[in-house]
């Protein structure tokens, strides 16, 4: 296992924690101007008019701008919170850049092939993992966080219905840009490429880096029915950056997993492959057992093919 490799720059007295707090301010305060940027995005198409803007978020489907809008807003908060703060915050704070976090500068075709595969074989084993995760039952004594999680659930599975429905190969673009890459390169500047390497300085264990980044990554999402499964897609690409020594594996990783989904619902809802996705109960236990193999298989490939060229990661 590589560890993590800290660039050069010049000498701080503050702590990883405090560091790390200091993202989540400059985070939050990108997530409020980037909520701000998209509703003054939105308003033309509504006619300049917040009362129709709210009416239409309310009710998407009635609205043919509706899933336009839903996105707009999605895409700003989106680029705002994750890409724009964080990279304000590593420029202001910790006078560095983005090439910064990636100390091995390469791309190779083989482990991108390899991580493209990894990702995609992962997600039958996931689907197991999902159904498991969605099917839990805490005890009595959780009655009102069971209750509140469960109505999260709904709201989110709701907000993806109304984002996902795409009636053109245009709209799905958009869609990608929006659900896929934008969120792949802000999530994993931050979790990946910010915080992940915070926690190692303070445990200067790679393994607790990498999995207590990826609950983090999980955890920030508020869906406790997709918790396990989201957590070791991060681990994942924790293990991705740590192994590679270059962000773009991870944000490649990333982008697969929520690019390829989104794909197969389109591809669903023309009615243009049976598979359906979203049912992660039809994955029977064998095949999801088998592609556990698959994967357990790539991601060795992986680790000994970045071993090879001896990089340390960020």
């Amino acid at each position: 296992m590589q560890e993590f490799a800290t660039p050069t720059r010049p000498p701080t007295r503050r702590g990883p924690f405090f560091e790390i707090v200091l993202l989540a301010v400059f985070v939050l305060c990108g997530l409020l101007l980037g909520n701000l940027v998209g509703l003054i995005a939105a308003m033309p198409l509504t006619g300049g008019d917040f009362t129709v803007l709210q009416r239409i978020l309310n009710n998407t489907q009635e609205h043919g701008k509706g899933q336009l809008i839903l996105l707009i807003l999605q895409a700003a908060a989106a680029s705002f919170a994750f890409i724009f703060a964080p990279l304000l915050y590593l420029q202001l704070i910790e006078r560095r850049s983005l090439g910064d976090l990636s100390p091995n500068r390469s791309i190779w075709a083989m482990p991108a092939l390899l991580t493209v595969l990894l990702v995609i074989a992962f997600m039958p084993f996931n689907a197991l993992l999902i159904e498991w995760n969605r099917n839990i039952d805490l005890p009595t004594i959780f009655d009102g966080l069971e209750g509140w999680a469960k109505t999260k659930e709904s709201a989110l599975e709701e907000l993806t219905k109304k984002l996902t429905q795409f009636s053109s190969v245009p709209a799905l673009l958009g869609g990608l840009l929006v659900i896929a890459l934008i969120p792949a390169i802000g999530e994993e500047l931050v979790f990946r490429g910010l915080i992940q390497p915070k926690i190692y300085k303070m445990s200067r264990n790679v393994h607790v880096a990498v999995w207590l980044t990826g609950f983090i990554f999980s955890f920030i999402h508020l869906q406790f029915y997709g918790l396990i499964p989201r957590m070791l897609l991060g681990v994942l690409f924790g293990y991705l950056y740590a192994w590679s020594g270059n962000l773009w594996y991870s944000i490649l990783g990333h982008f697969i997993n929520n690019g390829f989904t989104l794909i197969m619902y389109y591809l669903h809802q023309r009615q243009s492959v049976n598979i359906n996705i979203e049912d992660t109960a039809s994955v029977p236990w064998g095949i999801s057992l088998a592609f556990m193999a698959v994967s357990a298989f790539l991601l060795i490939s992986l680790k000994t093919y970045f071993s090879k060229t001896r990089v340390s990661s960020v």
